[in-house]
């Protein structure tokens, strides 16, 4: 299951100015479950940090798994180079955990 996602945003406090995603992901026998991995390269919005930064990139792996039969958690681990919220570290990691209750 391929993706691909792009975004523009001009002014507006934003993260990201101009931003691109593109990633995989794999159903297990299920159907259900997911493992994926993502990319996004992204440009620093100059009017909320200003000029002059690098370019942000990072690399994420997660897994989607349905615990129960209205509950799905999704972990994952995301790789970040260049960092726009954190101009002082050349990269940072991320751990997550999301959940998704229906009902």
């Amino acid at each position: 299951m391929p993706f691909v996602r792009a975004g523009y945003a001009k002014d507006g406090g934003s993260l990201l100015q101009k931003t691109f995603s593109t990633g995989i992901g794999y159903h297990f026998k299920d159907d259900i479950s997911l493992l994926g991995l993502g990319f996004n390269w992204g440009q620093p919005n100059e009017g909320t940090f200003g000029p002059g930064l690098d370019d942000q990139t990072s690399l994420e792996l997660f897994t989607r798994l349905q615990v129960l039969q209205n509950l799905q958690v999704t972990p994952d681990i995301q790789y970040i180079r260049n960092p726009a919220r954190n101009p002082e570290a050349d990269q940072s990691w991320v751990f997550g955990l999301r959940a998704r209750l229906v009902f």
